[in-house]
This record gives structure tokens, C-alpha cells and sequence, in this order.
């Protein structure tokens, strides 16, 4: 799972520092839909009882990918990443306590808060001269969050249903389906918002989508298959750790700045992925 964060963060960072942010997500779209068109026929048709859960699912992966894209036209990775995904943590830990009834010892809390309190801590500017989120940059970083949040639950719902459903090829079915549905949402949505134009840009992308769209595919088939094996609450939590590595990328290759605050905080998310470890 921290290889999907650190993955995670690699195609957040492609689409942050590339001109047109919905022109790459839709790259990225088409990447992941053309290789799990790929993968049916080795793979067939998911059980009849998920594809309700798949459709379900298949609405907040694209409005996270347009959220995002348009919140990320809007400020920094640094500050928009470590909102949602911070979000995403406090509604599905939640949810999978309240609703699923997931059994998690104290020890697995304390490692969530101490998450949650790092990647939010990652947000705040380092001083009060930087400009902090306009209204609508913070709206749609928080729709962001809760698309995160809802497809999370039902994939750790869906990919769950139905006999074996815990066999890597039931598992890897679900996920192929789940990035068709999905790229043919943003496709769908893309067609209708720009026209013809945006494929055309797409493909323009080259190199760098293909990255993004195969770091993306990756990331979110371990997510699946972690889903139908452990807790979706230590899943999501552990994949949004992807806060720590958003934080170094977007240094490295945004020139985002990293003061004394957000260090520390860096280290509080690190120190509650210890705790998680030892739980």
C-alpha cells in the first residue's frame, strides 16, 4: 500500500505540473480503460451481483478526477492533496466503523488520527503571507475528498461480492470493469464539455500520459485488491500516505515550498504509520 501512495502521488504530481489538468486526467482515463479493455478477454464478465456496486462506483471515480483537475488549476498540490485525501480518511474510517461495523483496536484509531492530524497539518501555509485556497478551489477540493471517500466504500463493498471473490482473478475482473466504466465516464463527460479537441490533446500528452494513466492503474488495482483482504479503513488510510510523498514531489519537481511546519507534520503522518504497523 505505500507503493500505491508513492504511485498515487506520482500521476497527482504529472497532472498538477502539466498545463491543462483535465486534458491529462482524461489521458489518464484513457490509459487505464484501453489496458483493462485488454484484460477482458483473458478475464470475462464480473459475478451479476456487482455490477451495481461497479456502477455505483464507476460516478465518483470520474467526479474525483474532474474535481480534482479543476482544484489543482486553482493552488498548490501541497495544500489541495493533503485536504482531500485527509477528508477522505475521517468519512471512511467513519463509515466502515458505523455502517460495515469493521472492528478497529485502539491502537489502529490512535495510527488514524495521528494520520488525519498530519495530512491536514500538510495543508496550512507556512506563513501567513502565502495565499490560501479561494472558496471554490477549497469546495472542489472537498468534493474531491468525499468522491474519494464514497468510491472507496464501494469498492471495498463490491470487490467483496459474489463466490471467490477474494481470487486474484475475480479481484483483477472487478478492477478491469471499474476502469471501464470510469474512463467512459470522463471520456463521456470530456466529449460533451470540450469536444473532439480534447482527445486530440490527450494524445498530445504523449509520454507523460502514459505515465500518469499506468502509475494510476496501478496504484488503484493494489488499492482493490487490498480491499478484499484487510479492513477498508487501514486500506484508505494507509493509501492516503500519499500525502508524504505529494509533499516531496511537489518540492522536487513544482517547486512547492516545505518549511519547518509542514516537516513536522510530515513527520506526525510518519509516526502514525508506525503505530499502524504495531497495532
Amino acid at each position: 500500500m505505500l507503493g500505491a501512495a508513492l504511485l498515487h502521488a506520482a500521476w497527482n504530481t504529472i497532472v498538477k505540473g502539466h498545463s491543462d489538468k483535465l486534458t491529462m486526467m482524461l489521458a489518464i482515463a484513457i490509459v487505464q480503460f484501453s489496458i483493462a479493455v485488454m484484460m477482458v478477454p483473458f478475464l470475462g464478465y464480473p459475478a451479476p451481483e456487482t455490477w451495481i456496486w461497479l456502477s455505483l462506483a464507476a460516478v465518483p471515480h470520474t467526479t474525483y478526477k474532474i474535481a480534482l483537475a479543476k482544484a489543482y488549476e486553482l493552488g498548490e498540490m501541497t495544500k489541495i492533496y493533503p485536504i482531500s485525501r485527509g477528508l477522505s480518511i475521517v468519512l471512511v474510517t467513519s463509515a466502515s466503523m458505523w455502517v460495515l461495523q469493521e472492528e478497529l483496536t485502539g491502537a489502529m484509531l490512535l495510527g488514524i488520527l495521528t494520520i488525519v492530524l498530519g495530512a491536514f497539518g500538510l495543508s496550512v501555509p507556512e506563513n501567513s503571507s502565502v495565499a490560501r485556497l479561494s472558496g471554490i478551489a477549497l469546495t472542489l477540493c472537498l468534493g474531491a475528498g468525499l468522491s474519494v471517500a464514497v468510491y472507496t466504500l464501494l469498492d471495498g463493498i463490491g470487490v467483496r461480492v459474489g463466490e471467490n471473490a477474494t481470487t486474484l482473478k475475480s479481484i483483477a475482473t472487478f478492477a478491469a470493469w471499474l476502469f471501464i466504466l470510469d474512463g467512459l465516464g470522463m471520456m463521456t463527460f470530456m466529449y460533451f464539455y470540450r469536444g473532439r479537441s480534447a482527445f486530440i490533446a490527450a494524445v498530445a500528452t504523449r509520454g507523460r500520459g502514459l505515465l500518469a494513466g499506468f502509475a494510476a492503474f496501478a496504484c488503484f488495482w493494489i488499492a482493490i485488491w487490498a480491499f478484499a483482504h484487510a479492513p477498508i479503513a487501514l486500506v484508505a488510510v494507509l493509501r492516503e500516505t500519499s500525502v508524504l510523498f505529494s509533499l516531496i514531489l511537489g518540492k522536487l519537481f513544482l517547486s512547492e515550498k516545505i518549511g519547518v511546519r509542514r516537516s513536522f507534520f510530515a513527520l506526525v503522518t510518519f509516526f502514525g504509520i508506525v503505530i499502524l504497523q504495531f497495532s
